[in-house]
């Protein structure tokens, strides 16, 4: 018989480099619920803005906790959503409303603003 540990290692060391980039490609945003939709199989659409760019997440009727949560949702709450690029869709993995919204302005330098003036 021939001995198989080295292809047994090399079968768990690709296993676990598969499922890291995996991780790696998918797509974390924080943003705003711009619009709620339903495909054609009733699953719902979230599109999600973020810096004016929008990303359209699908939510699976059969994963029901994020199903019912997505149903909550109205159109400007905050949300942090996770998803993996299939089938030309962003299957949503993970939904969660954000307590605290977003800010919505932008920073800026301050240019003068502590000039000092002499008298």
């Amino acid at each position: 018989m021939v001995d198989t540990t080295l292809i047994d290692k090399l079968k768990v060391l690709a296993d676990r480099e598969k499922k890291i980039k995996e991780y790696k490609r998918r797509l974390r945003i924080k943003g705003k619920v711009k619009a709620l939709g339903k495909t054609k199989k009733d699953n719902l659409t979230l599109t999600v803005e973020k810096d004016k760019e929008d990303y359209k997440f699908t939510v699976l009727k059969s994963h029901k906790e994020r199903f019912a949560l997505a149903n909550k949702l109205h159109k400007g709450n905050s949300v942090s959503v996770e998803g993996i690029p299939k089938f030309g869709a962003i299957i949503c993995t993970r939904l969660k409303v954000l307590e605290k919204s977003l800010a919505e302005g932008e920073q800026g330098k301050l240019v003068n603003y502590f000039k000092e003036t002499s008298s």
